[in-house]
């Protein structure tokens, strides 16, 4: 694998102290350029990858129990959708209720529930496929308490700012994360490929 960025940035600097020398060769100083935009490149890929690993670390703990909410909240939503389903079939045979006024009410909750059903995948989608190299925002943020002693109206008018942008974020990554899904380079039952996974 990659060297450490340590030992990436001593090549560096070791490669441009070469490079400063008026008495190099022109091939020694051709091949010199190309091995420091090759440990440019490296050096980019190792900080990339550092990042990542900071960021991996510091939200697993965030991500993990969000990702277990959602995974919930989805079983209980397809188990409603398949009691439902047993439920239209049973409702033909004899039941109080009028043919056309069940299936109504049937339909609707079952189009509800499918709704609520995407919503939940894609909210799984963004948990499993955040971008590595961005700060990690909550599905479910905690509360904001309002009227804490000591806050003026200019922290509480910046709090809300702040709240407004990232919920602006986090919409504009779900609504990528939803086009990804339309577009089939994202599944569509991630809980299927999540219990493949565990």
């Amino acid at each position: 694998a990659l060297p450490g960025v340590q030992k990436l940035k001593a090549a560096l600097r070791q490669t441009r102290r070469l490079l400063a020398k008026d008495t190099l060769a022109a091939d020694v100083r051709v091949a010199t350029e190309r091995r420091l935009r090759a440990l440019e490149a490296d050096l980019a890929k190792a900080e990339r990858a550092r990042v990542e690993r900071a960021l991996a670390a510091r939200y697993h703990k965030i991500k993990f129990f969000e990702r277990q909410k959602v995974a919930r909240k989805l079983a209980q939503a397809r188990r409603r959708l398949t009691a439902l389903d047993g439920e239209g079939e049973g409702e033909g045979k004899g039941k109080g209720k009028g043919k056309g006024e069940g299936e109504k009410a049937t339909r609707k909750e079952r189009e509800e529930l499918e709704g609520r059903l995407a919503e939940l995948r894609v909210d799984l989608n963004y948990i499993l496929n955040y971008p590595k190299t961005r700060k990690y925002i909550s599905l479910f943020p905690p509360e904001v308490r309002q009227g804490r002693h000591g806050q003026n109206a200019a922290e509480q008018a910046r709090a809300a700012k702040e709240k407004s942008e990232t919920d602006r974020q986090r919409e504009e990554i779900r609504a990528r994360i939803r086009e990804q899904m339309d577009a089939g380079v994202l599944s569509w039952e991630p809980e299927v490929e999540l219990e493949k996974s565990e």
